[in-house]
């Protein structure tokens, strides 16, 4: 048997640009992971990270941020619709059973809601002020805080399934770069372009404090992340590698960190706000724990010891990643307090967060884990790899003919010689709204699958000496193939049979049809 090394496939990983846990209200544990293309990953996060599905982004789509939602209690506004107590609390009751909702936006300048059932976008809005940087939801689950190019931060309403604008706060010369909500959703703690973390006043939308940050050079500094600890401490990472704890009375800071070599991208935060984690460019993930009377900070920590007692320590630093870290997610609601980071090596790491630095991470791989990139056709020889809505086909190549005597001889794992090198084929660049979920080629090279979310497609290849001649299958597929009620016609995966008299086709609902395609010449498809 031969086995050929392809490397001349250049499928390149998106980086992931944002990592978000689901509220700790919804049952089933999820993390959404954005990568930069627009696709966004959805693992379950119960136990070990386990992939679960992808929802692919606009073609040539861009993502910055993502946020969650999961509203369970009742605005004031709905509790005067009902009566009596018990109607609200079945109202209620309805409220936290809905499944959580998903927001996307980056560069575009839209904000998107997904659909986690179809794959599909369920309501699209216009930012209102050019490329969204950051995106967070409140504690109640009821705003959309957006920062924009513009410098604005803008509400939207997100009660009762809505994605509605609601208003913008002042305005600053800058980029809004980083968002936070406090625990009491009364202010809003924003990082900017110009060097500055300002707290913002949620009712009237004015500025309440501003402190700057001092510059290294010529430019400014870049704030590019926030967060809010439930004692109300702020906590900010620049473009110097410094992370700085805030007294969120005063607005003064309490202490400074030189954390990282290069910029802080991203911080995360424990649920009890004791442990906190930075990484950025400079790609180590380091922990900062709060110590209370020289002993780690716990949940009663207030009635043992004063404020003047509490202080920062840098407490670990472990190199996860080769490239740049842009995400990172702590979770404390699961049976597993787990660490999740990415960046710019594509690669999703996860790890116990309470024994860091001496946990050694799970590494997912960068390639779809389902639905690969990569089919064979086994009898024509042939390599077909998928990109966002591109398809490439390569001939593979050929080696010597070995006699029987040779063949005996030889080691395995040894190489052959060459004689003809593999051949770029074909590129065909598919007229989709959305990245590609699934494609996969017959043994014989002569037909190709390929799905969106609208629908499979089937297409026939003609081989000469000239080229590759490609036409589409009318036809295909029939309308019976997936029941009536389905919601959804994509594919997440497809194969066909060895005859290529048949394709088994699995669909983003979970149905799993055959569709008889012995006649595709004449258009006759049965399922």
């Amino acid at each position: 048997m031969q086995v050929h090394r392809c490397r001349f496939t250049d499928f390149v990983p998106q980086a992931i640009n944002a990592i978000e846990y689901a509220p700790a209200t919804v049952r089933r544990p999820y993390v959404a992971v954005g990568r930069a293309n627009g696709d966004i990953e959805i693992w379950s996060a119960k136990g070990n990270l386990v992939y679960e599905k992808t929802i692919p982004g606009v073609v040539n789509g861009s993502l910055e941020t993502l946020a969650w939602a999961h509203q369970t209690k009742l605005t004031k506004d709905d509790l005067e619709l009902f009566d009596t107590e018990k109607e609200r609390e079945k109202a209620t009751r309805r409220l936290t059973e809905r499944a959580p909702r998903l927001f996307s936006a980056g560069l575009n300048a839209v904000i998107v809601e997904w659909d986690l059932a179809k794959l599909v976008p369920k309501a699209a809005v216009d930012s209102y002020g050019g490329a969204v940087w950051c995106m967070s939801t409140n504690h109640a689950q009821t705003q959309l805080a957006v920062g924009t190019e513009d410098g604005h931060i803008r509400l939207f309403d997100i009660t009762d399934d809505k994605l509605v604008y609601q208003r913008c706060f002042d305005k600053i010369k800058a980029r809004i770069l980083s968002v936070a909500w406090s625990h009491d959703d009364q202010t809003i703690v924003t990082g900017s372009a110009d060097g500055a973390v300002r707290v913002w006043n949620t009712d009237t939308g004015r500025m309440a404090a501003r402190m700057t940050l001092p510059r290294e050079g010529r430019d400014p500094t870049l704030v590019w992340a926030v967060t809010v600890l439930p004692s109300g401490t702020i906590v900010s990472g620049d473009s110097r590698g410094h992370v700085i704890f805030w007294d969120h009375v005063m607005h003064v800071v309490q202490q400074d960190f030189r954390a990282l070599g290069a910029d802080v991208l991203c911080l995360g935060a424990d649920a009890d706000g004791h442990t906190v984690f930075a990484s950025g460019v400079d790609p180590k993930v380091t922990q900062f724990k709060l110590f209370a009377g020289g002993k780690p900070a716990s949940g009663d920590t207030k009635k043992k010891a004063g404020f003047r007692n509490k202080k920062w320590q840098l407490a670990g630093i472990r190199r996860y990643h080769t490239h740049d870290v842009r995400a990172i997610a702590v979770s404390s609601h699961l049976d597993r307090d787990l660490l999740i980071t990415g960046g710019v090596d594509t690669q999703v790491t996860s790890c116990e967060s309470r024994p860091f630095p001496n946990e050694n991470p799970y590494r997912q791989p960068c390639f779809p884990p389902l639905n690969g990139v990569v089919s064979v056709a086994t009898e024509g020889k042939l390599i077909l790899q998928r990109q966002a809505n591109v398809l490439k086909l390569w001939s593979l190549g050929k080696a010597e003919p070995i006699s029987q005597v040779l063949n005996g001889q030889m080691e395995s794992g040894q190489g052959l010689q060459v004689y003809e090198r593999q051949r770029d084929l074909l590129q065909m660049e598919l007229k989709t709204k959305t990245n590609l979920l699934c494609s996969t080629i017959s043994s014989s090279g002569r037909l190709v699958a390929a799905s969106d979310v609208e629908g499979p497609k089937l297409f026939s290849l003609v081989h000469s000496e000239s080229g590759v001649q490609v036409r589409r299958v009318r036809g295909f597929p029939p309308e019976n193939f997936v029941p009536e009620y389905s919601e959804s016609r994509g594919a997440t995966q497809m194969r066909f049979t060895s005859d290529e008299a048949k394709v088994a086709i699995a669909t983003v609902d979970g149905f799993v049809s055959i569709v008889d395609i012995s006649e595709w010449q004449q258009g006759v498809f049965t399922t």
